[in-house]
């Protein structure tokens, strides 16, 4: 089980979003597939990501669930490079489970960006999908110790 890839749990081909586009376009991709980040891209390339905690702490609101003000509308019309974490944390493909769970713990970070040797895109790895491979791994250890 430790040496399960992470291509395995991954998301592949994961909702992203062009730099230029804005941080409101964000929010809208975010509400819609029900997700907490969205890759950000830039000539193809992963550029940076983007949460629902970035887009938070830019609208200085603790939750997107808040009602709009005035002040709202100016942040959203910035560019999501604007609001994006850079230098972003990846994982190759053809990396082990256990190494993504180390990254995410070591960078504390909920998400991490499946890159191929090229540095394209190719999916996205949840804490989500930890989880759920860890509740398997529990799952069949209990059916095992019934039989």
């Amino acid at each position: 089980m430790a040496h399960t890839p992470v291509s395995e749990l991954m998301t592949p081909n994961p909702v992203t979003i062009a730099h230029d586009q804005t941080v409101g376009k964000a929010m809208e991709l975010m509400a819609r597939y029900n997700i907490r980040r969205i890759p950000v891209t830039k000539g193809g390339k992963l550029a940076g990501i983007i949460s629902d905690r970035d887009v938070r702490q830019m609208g200085g609101r603790s939750s997107l669930k808040l009602p709009k003000t005035s002040k709202d509308d100016e942040y959203l019309a910035l560019p999501v490079e604007e609001a994006m974490t850079l230098n972003v944390i990846t994982i190759r493909e053809k990396h082990t489970v256990e190494d993504a769970i180390r990254a995410m713990l070591k960078h504390k970070i909920s998400g991490l960006p499946i890159v191929d040797r090229d540095g394209t895109l190719i999916g996205i790895l949840s804490e989500l999908d930890v989880l759920k491979f860890c509740l398997g791994i529990l799952e069949r250890e209990e059916d095992q110790s019934k039989h």
